[in-house]
């Protein structure tokens, strides 16, 4: 089934690929058949000339794009396999916009061909052009050599799905995947679904954070130079561990901890204080087995470890980034949560 490329100007005959490729059938998009339309004749990127692979969250895989190219060099084309797909509809640049395979097509372009095989058609009444992305761009990628739709790549098109809906819910969600093709696990789309969800829920009502976002607004509500400061969150990127890690290494270096502050990811208001006592209730149970482990070690007494009638804690939590649009200015005490 594969057609050997003997120069620029070698393209499959349209009679291999009605002979061994079948037309898939898709909710958002009919009226299709195989063309032969020059390279040039497709529009792959945006207004400012930016490839628009946005079916997927990194774009163009230019591993697979390189793996590809060498593949249609040495063993020629699949006719067996769906060809990139453009839109019948042209655009403003009067090009036919490319709707999937854009790996295919950067690595014909590197090849130099002239024109391609692709599979065109026409966008259903009543979707438009990013519901023909989402069943497409992740659902199509069961040709030779494609990277399959990560959970990244299902992440990026939620996010936009959402974006573009009005009261959305997370019934509507599980409905969007079950209009694409997928082998994601029930559990999969759940993970994806509460992190986006939560995600764009959160961002309604809470001010986001990574942890140098969150050591420089210490900074600026307390006037602690950041070096001192190390910060965690309750869902992703700076962990507990990580904090520890960091704590450590800062003990090792001046022989004390530095000031210790939590904040909140993919977390709405109304859950923020919930959240920030889980955060609380962590660093209790870690200096509850720290004590527990010296007590063991040196066979003392809990009361050794008393100073000022107050148990010693090794890692405290000095309080929480203000996060609440609207309504949280200052660090969070622990007494005020």
């Amino acid at each position: 089934m594969f057609y050997k490329l003997d120069s620029k100007c070698s393209v499959p005959p349209i009679s291999l690929y009605a002979r061994n490729c079948k037309i898939p059938k898709f909710r958002t998009f009919v009226n299709l058949e195989f063309v032969e339309l020059e390279l040039s004749q497709v529009d792959n990127t945006n207004e400012q000339g930016q490839e628009v692979n946005d079916a997927r969250s990194q774009g163009t895989d230019k591993i697979n794009r390189d793996d590809l190219r060498s593949s249609f060099l040495t063993k020629g084309i699949d006719t067996s396999v769906v060809p990139p797909i453009v839109i019948r509809a042209k655009n403003e640049n009067d090009k036919f916009p490319l709707g999937e395979g854009f790996t295919r097509y950067a690595a014909h372009s590197l090849n130099e061909q002239n024109s391609i095989i692709f599979l065109i058609g026409d966008i259903v009444e009543g979707y438009d052009i990013e519901d023909f992305k989402d069943e497409l761009g992740l659902g199509c990628n069961d040709h030779a050599s494609s990277k399959k739709a990560s959970s990244s790549d299902f992440e990026t098109r939620l996010s936009k799905y959402i974006d573009r809906k009005k009261d959305i819910t997370r019934a509507m969600c599980f409905e969007w995947f079950d209009g694409i093709k997928n082998s994601l696990t029930d559990a999969n789309k759940t993970k994806i679904v509460d992190k986006v969800f939560d995600q764009k829920n959160a961002s309604k009502t809470m001010e986001s954070f990574d942890s140098k976002k969150a050591q420089n607004r210490v900074k600026l509500l307390t006037g602690i130079d950041i070096k001192h400061v190390a910060v965690l969150n309750n869902k992703t990127g700076a962990s507990f561990e990580t904090m520890l890690s960091n704590v450590m290494k800062y003990r090792t270096k001046y022989g004390k901890n530095p000031k210790v502050y939590g904040y909140l990811n993919f977390t709405s208001a109304a859950d923020a204080n919930k959240e920030r006592n889980k955060m609380v209730n962590k660093f209790v149970k870690y200096n509850q087995t720290i004590r527990s482990i010296v007590q063991e070690a040196n066979s003392v007494q809990l009361t050794d470890f008393e100073e000022n009638d107050e148990i010693y804690d090794f890692l405290t939590l000095d309080g929480f980034i203000p996060q609440v649009l609207n309504k949280e200015k200052t660090i969070i005490s622990l007494n005020q949560i």
